[in-house]
């Protein structure tokens, strides 16, 4: 149990916590696991590099041996950064893992064995002696960069590879044997797409993975001679520390690794990852220790050994999920402690040493003697809790682990209905209803089968990016809820109707659509209701904006209905800043109070030309995005009926779970869109009396694909243009993102706890 706070503790003594197996024994052997490649973000162990000495000594001294590598500072990279994506970010994983690994084995938790997947082995081989770590990183580098440069892309299925060979010919490698329902395939892109869609002709669940290459592949044939010179430079040696190679699935031998063919054979080849954690637990049944972000790895352990309910330890919070560094990995220790590894129980380095309160050692066997009057009831003491842990369907899931989030059950039968499906799909019980998806070890493929469950179930229709953008049990239904949002693209999307505080009104960014305000409402409190504002013409009811004045005069409108009075609350992302900012200033003509105008990365569209043609591109890059279609170069941008009938036809073959959107409403949005880009010169800023925050996209936009060129919303210095547009402080937040990404779940949570500390000072 890890607490900040007395009160922290009291909570979490009173909560039930997770089931732990009896300690052993003997002292328990440990296993440190190192995920590959999609796992890192911008960000990763920010806090553990400001608060742990020897965490941040890895990082510095990985900095040094990279600084002529990559031309730049990595921190740079891990802390500042937003391009997940890049050879510089895939190197800061390998980065944070080592510093990671560092980090537990100067708190006395020595590994027993090793395992890493695809580019984790690197790590491995690096702890346990192969490779020196100022050879190892800039070898990393090199590989990064050629497999990258090979092109292609890779997918993951959630099927046995027994299940997917058959579906295989000369043009697509087997990447990875990850588990009994889990594998990837790579090749070059057409390839994997024919595959794509004899999946989804077959009802297979797939996720595109994140990275353009294709790793583990023949498409990597042609770069294998550079690497193996590059391979030639370094000094291989025997291994220390005992672990498990991806190659054969087996022990890493002494002859095996200091052979450079093994280290082609383990780039080029299939990972037998699955192989090679059965050949792990085979030896000592060890603790299973994750070493990097999120839990990847121990979920396709555990699938892999469901049979031996192996204990497994995860170290690092995932990109998606909310809680801080500090108490993920001080849980770890916790965890680890409980599980009988002893060494675990001192503080990291450079903490003082623990102090040791004596507990009684035996249980209250508490007894009630209260004779109650006739036809009373007794409540249990933690009537909510036991309710949770005793819910139907609840028989044989793992507990719920301690979050940040108070529980709160499901109050309501539909709650009720897609909280056992989320149990279901997590093997976890007593979820609560404001519960993070990813902090409860959820990922992108998961929200995919999720999706199906809820629509096969008839409890709820949504697609799989309504639960990344609003993870929570309460958000998603917020979001869907036709009874309380009444039409999704209505004019008004009430994202929270309840709260006793004065609203947050969003205005809708150029699609014309509030939908990804969602992600701000687990940041703002319970108590704060928040309303998108949609564009006219979305729901077929009225047409669209014939103007800029009529816009923001109908906006101002549907505002008053909703809170008569001032003082006003707005806030705006991109194309839904300057409208805001267009009605703060028309609000304060009518003698009305704005207390709070938030814009993120919104342009200044003043005597910008519009032409038909850019607009078009526009348009069919972003319904490519909300799609989360590839977005290529602008000279091969499908036109957008082209992107339209792609939509309709992913929809058709595939119920629409892996899709945002249906072509219907892709076709609303589009004339919208259009719309809105015409109208956007209009917009004539006046000057707002008053503060104004703003965040800024930190991403540079030179190197983006063809398809942003001249787009508005990357205009530079957006911030300063907007200054003589402000009687007032203009508070500038950078936000490590680009602007398209502002409202993915990392920058949203930045965003919103500022947004949250400015709305608590105003008078409620």
């Amino acid at each position: 149990m890890t607490a900040a706070s007395p009160e922290e503790a009291v909570a979490a003594l009173r909560a039930a916590g997770p089931a732990v197996p009896p300690v052993p024994e003997e002292t328990p052997k440990v296993a440190f696991l190192f995920p590959g490649g999609g796992t890192q973000y911008v960000g990763m162990g920010e806090e553990l590099y400001r608060d742990h000495d020897v965490y941040r000594d890895a990082v510095d001294r990985c900095a040094r041996v990279l600084r002529p590598v990559l031309g730049r500072d990595l921190r740079t990279v891990l802390f500042e950064e937003a391009d997940p994506e890049g050879t510089a970010t895939l190197l800061a994983l390998v980065v944070t893992e080592y510093a990671t690994a560092r980090t537990l084995m100067e708190s006395g938790v020595r590994p027993d064995a090793l395992i890493g997947h695809s580019l984790g082995e690197y790590t491995a081989a690096c702890l346990a002696g192969v490779m020196e770590l100022e050879e190892m990183l800039p070898l990393v580098a090199e590989r990064i960069r050629l497999i990258k440069s090979a092109g292609g892309a890779t997918v993951g299925v959630a099927a046995s590879a027994e299940t997917v060979l058959p579906l295989l010919d000369e043009r697509l490698s087997l990447a990875a044997a990850n588990g009994p329902a889990a594998c990837t395939v790579a090749g070059h892109t057409e390839d994997v797409e024919r595959l794509e869609r004899e999946l989804t002709r077959r009802e297979v669940p797939f996720r595109r993975l994140r990275v353009p290459a294709a790793a583990h592949s023949h498409v990597l044939d042609p770069v294998l001679p550079a690497f193996e010179d590059r391979l030639r430079t370094v000094t291989l040696r025997a291994p220390r520390i005992p672990y498990v190679t991806n190659v054969t699935g087996t022990w890493a031998t002494g002859e095996q690794v200091t052979d450079v063919r093994h280290w082609l054979d383990h780039t080029r080849h299939t990972v037998r990852f699955a192989d090679g954690i059965s050949t792990l637990w085979e030896r000592d049944r060890p603790v299973l220790v994750e070493i990097g972000p999120g839990d990847s790895l121990t979920k396709l352990a555990r699938a892999q050994l469901a049979d031996h309910e192996p204990v497994s330890v995860t170290t690092m919070r995932h990109a998606k999920a909310d809680s801080p560094d500090g108490f993920v990995l001080a849980e770890a220790l916790g965890r680890l402690w409980s599980a009988g590894v002893d060494a675990a129980l001192p503080a990291v380095a450079g903490e003082a040493a623990p102090r040791r309160v004596p507990l009684p050692g035996y249980a209250f066997e508490r007894q009630r003697h209260w004779i109650d009057a006739p036809g009373a009831r007794t409540a249990p003491e933690t009537a909510e809790a036991q309710e949770a842990s005793a819910a139907p369907g609840t028989a044989g899931l793992a507990s719920r682990p301690r979050l940040t989030t108070p529980h709160v059950a499901p109050r309501t039968e539909r709650e009720r209905a897609v909280t056992r499906l989320w149990e279901e799909t997590l093997g976890i019980g007593g979820i609560g209803v404001h519960d993070n998806f990813f902090d409860l070890g959820g990922d992108s493929m998961r929200a995919v089968l999720l999706a199906g469950k809820l629509r096969g179930a008839g409890v709820l229709d949504v697609p799989a990016a309504s639960l990344l953008a609003a993870p929570t049990v309460a958000g998603v239904l917020a979001a869907a809820d036709e009874n309380t949002a009444g039409d999704a693209l209505g004019p008004l999307l009430p994202l929270r109707s309840e709260g006793t505080r004065r609203p947050l009104f969003c205005v809708h960014p150029g699609a014309g659509v509030s939908w990804r305000y969602t992600g701000l409402l687990p940041h703002l409190g319970e108590d704060q209701p928040v309303f998108g504002l949609q564009a006219a013409g979305l729901d077929g009811a009225r047409p669209p904006a014939p103007d800029a004045a009529s816009m923001v005069a109908s906006y101002v409108e549907l505002v008053r209905q909703v809170q008569p009075e001032g003082p006003y609350r707005l806030l705006g992302w991109s194309y839904g800043g300057f409208v805001a900012h267009a009605m703060a200033c028309r609000l304060q003509e009518q003698g009305q109070e704005v207390e709070l105008l938030a814009l993120l990365d919104a342009p200044l569209p003043h005597g910008v030309p519009y032409t038909p043609e850019a607009a078009e591109r526009q348009v069919a890059a972003l319904l490519l995005r909300m799609a989360g279609l590839p977005l290529g170069p602008d000279a091969d941008l499908p036109d957008v009926d082209a992107v339209l009938d792609r939509i309709g036809r992913l929809a058709r073959t595939d119920g629409g779970s892996a899709l945002p959107v249906t072509r219907e409403e892709a076709a609303a949005i589009a004339g919208v869109m259009r719309n809105n880009l015409r109208i956007a010169p209009e917009f004539t800023p006046g000057v707002y009396r008053g503060d104004m925050l703003f965040f800024t996209a930190a991403e540079d936009a030179s190197g983006r694909a063809g398809a942003d060129a001249g787009d508005l919303a990357l205009a530079p210095d957006k911030a300063d243009a907007w200054r003589p547009h402000v009687d007032g402080v203009l508070e500038d937040h950078s936000v490590p993102c680009g602007h398209y990404d502002m409202t993915e779940p990392e920058p949203i949570a930045r965003i919103g706890a500022v947004v949250a500390k400015a709305l608590r000072p105003a008078s409620d």
